[in-house]
């Protein structure tokens, strides 16, 4: 493995990688009735739509909080990753959530550990910038990303259901 390393995220210089890794970490979270179309009519559909806009506007939103992870992993200057968390604190009960929005790995570069070391560090910067938890999510059919979580201890606290209606 190269040299790997991360930087901040240029919102409107990164804005193509970020939508791409955006979409990508959607449509695998998704249930599989959205996935029962393919991944590239799935990125046209959302690209049409004004989520695009409303998540690299909430993104940068989040970065106005100096504690927020924003950044691009790179391996001997190739993109290889993304990862974004906000932090929320909850006053009432005293505590600090860390929250992963976004974790990816291009898929040229997955199942070499870089998910995991991007998670790892994660864990790191939330506890020295006072995290009490740090949630994240995996879609309910992402068996690598559920076996990546479980691998570092982390438990569910919530599940969501689904019912196709049509």
């Amino acid at each position: 493995m190269g040299t790997l390393s991360h930087r901040a995220i240029r919102v409107e210089q990164d804005k193509e990688i970020l939508l791409e890794f955006h979409c990508r970490i959607n449509y695998e979270s998704e249930t599989p009735y959205a996935r029962r179309v393919p991944y590239g009519a799935y990125r046209r559909k959302w690209l049409s739509t004004e989520q695009p806009g409303s998540y690299l506007a909430h993104l940068a939103r989040t970065m106005s909080d100096p504690r927020t992870l924003a950044e691009i992993w790179e391996q001997d200057g190739t993109v290889v990753g993304h990862r974004w968390v906000v932090f929320r604190d909850v006053p009432d009960y005293g505590i600090t959530i860390a929250e992963v929005m976004d974790l990816a790995v291009t898929p040229a570069f997955q199942r070499q550990g870089l998910g995991r070391r991007m998670l790892q560090h994660a864990e790191d910067v939330a506890r020295k910038q006072g995290a009490t938890l740090l949630r994240s999510e995996a879609g309910s059919d992402n068996a690598a990303s559920q076996r990546l979580h479980a691998s570092l201890e982390y438990r569910p606290y919530r599940i969501r259901y689904e019912k196709v209606l049509l």
